[in-house]
């Protein structure tokens, strides 16, 4: 494999199903996380969105060694990812076999873990430590500071030269460890994920992210990334949610359940997927024209507090859920 040095974190073969196809390229709506305004929507080709330049690439002195993440990528998932499309949007598809069942989780699970999101928060978050470090050892005369008994020197340094070289030095380790999280949660949520499809049936549209797989826990209990027992969320295109189970047994882990969503019920699962969207998202969300805008329109909406009333009836709809998912065995 040549050296590719655009890499993308959103597989391409994921957004084209969000796009429109003119000739040879794909286009699809972009609006800035930042912004509310619908003259921000703009559209882009799915060539220049999601993408980083040697994001994956690895020190080595051989082509192998430098895109073997990049390869890994490329080989086990997004060459196949067109399968697992047309696995899920199929009405007819009830059952799965083993290896679509293992193809699917696992390239929801490494959608999860390959975006620049993970990354960015933890850039964020060592670039505090390095500033309150460096603000200290200034304010003591030091030129140095200790970190996990290593000494780190900022001789002739400004703050921002040691950050930015922090993030240069650990790019290659945290997408490493990023893939070695994904393969290892693979392992856990093929023990018990079953999978369900919602399908829209009327007018109302998915949207989606640069950082598109959710995750939720409907147990309460403080959610964390890692936990298997979380629910994954995935728009497949404008019509179609994936949900990833984790409560499925021997009886079910092999079919695909399947919802239509209509009229109140299609837009109470569109406000709801389209919120978390927006909220996941890292620098921007994505999607048709049509679904950008109606998201914006929607979002006042969404973020006003619910009445006594509608909160009554919103808990009534999640009791019925939730029974209908244990009849099924999903929770």
């Amino acid at each position: 494999m040549p050296d590719v040095k655009r890499q993308h974190y959103v597989p391409r073969t994921y957004l084209k199903n969000f796009s429109e196809q003119r000739g040879d390229n794909f286009f699809i709506k972009a609006l800035p996380k930042n912004s509310t305004a619908q003259e921000k929507i703009y559209e882009i080709a799915i060539s220049n969105v999601c993408v980083q330049t040697d994001l994956y690439t690895l020190p080595g002195e051989t082509e192998e060694q430098r895109m073997l993440i990049e390869k890994f990528y490329s080989e086990n998932y997004e060459k196949h990812y067109k399968d697992v499309y047309d696995i899920l949007t199929n009405p007819n598809k009830k059952t799965i076999t083993e290896e679509e069942r293992e193809l699917i989780i696992s390239t929801v699970v490494t959608m999860l873990y390959r975006t620049t999101k993970w990354i960015s928060q933890h850039n964020s978050f060592f670039d505090r430590i390095l500033e309150n470090a460096y603000n200290l050892a200034i304010s003591k005369g030091f030129d140095y500071f200790m970190y996990e008994d290593q000494k780190i020197s900022f001789a002739d340094k400004t703050l921002e030269q040691l950050q930015k070289e922090y993030k240069k030095e650990e790019r290659a380790s945290q997408v490493i460890t990023q893939l070695e999280v994904a393969l290892n949660l693979i392992k856990w949520r093929l023990e018990k994920n079953t999978i369900m499809v919602v399908r829209i049936t009327d007018e109302a549209e998915y949207i989606t992210s640069d950082n598109p797989v959710v995750y939720q826990n409907r147990k309460g209990k403080l959610v964390s990334p890692f936990d298997a027992s979380n629910i994954l969320k995935l728009p497949l295109d404008s019509k179609h949610l994936l949900l990833l189970m984790p409560y499925g047994d021997e009886t079910n882990k092999l079919s695909i359940t399947r919802s239509e969503r209509l009229d109140e019920a299609s837009f109470q699962s569109k406000v709801v997927s389209n919120f978390l969207q927006f909220g996941n998202s890292e620098r921007f969300i994505l999607g048709t024209d049509k679904g950008l805008k109606t998201y914006l329109n929607d979002k006042k909406e969404t973020e006003r507090e619910i009445t006594p009333e509608e909160k009554i009836k919103f808990d009534k709809k999640d009791a019925e859920l939730d029974r209908k998912l244990k009849e099924l065995g999903m929770l």
